[in-house]
């Protein structure tokens, strides 16, 4: 006959292969979304609902989300980066601006505020000739302040453990 400590241990050791388990497959695949932080350095954001990801396969590898690998037709005016986000840009109205991200990342956006001061080209979130970055061209079209903002999260493989960080990346750029 089986002793009640025996018992108590197959179950113990069955509940706790059970949570971990649970506690594994909940962590696996899962892409998360927030509002955004409106700081001026790049910031870990908490998640709070999940949002469909890119499916085409330049996009799941790179994380930019346009799908074409494309050519720059003229050298911007501006070329804004993630070392950018600290200090506000100035631009004359008419200027070509270029947003560069580093790739590695699920990139969403841009959030422009007010909408009307930048107008964005075609195509956008395009991956650079050299595969680094993933370009947004933007052109100013009016006369102020303008906050643009993109958020980043990591590129998850199904069924795979997924790092869990939204990165806040804003840019301040005034209009002369």
């Amino acid at each position: 006959m089986y002793s009640y400590t025996f018992i108590a241990r197959r179950y113990s050791f069955i509940l706790v292969l059970s949570l971990v388990l649970v506690l594994a497959l909940t962590a696996c695949g899962v892409n998360s979304t927030s509002t955004g932080s409106s700081t001026t350095t790049p910031t870990a954001v908490p998640s709070a609902t999940a949002t469909k990801v890119a499916t085409s396969t330049s996009a799941s590898t790179t994380g930019c989300p346009g799908s074409t690998l494309a050519t720059q037709p003229s050298a911007p005016t501006i070329t804004l980066t993630t070392a950018n986000t600290q200090t506000a840009v100035t631009a004359k109205n008419g200027a070509t601006i270029e947003v560069d991200l580093p790739v590695g990342h699920t990139w969403q956006g841009p959030d422009i505020t007010p909408q009307n001061m930048l107008a964005m080209q075609s195509p956008s979130g395009y991956t650079s000739t050299k595969g680094q970055f993933c370009v947004w061209r933007f052109v100013a079209t009016g006369v102020g302040t303008v906050h643009l903002s993109f958020t980043g999260r990591p590129i998850c493989k199904k069924g795979q453990l997924c790092p869990m960080y939204v990165m806040a990346i804003p840019f301040t750029i005034n209009v002369q």
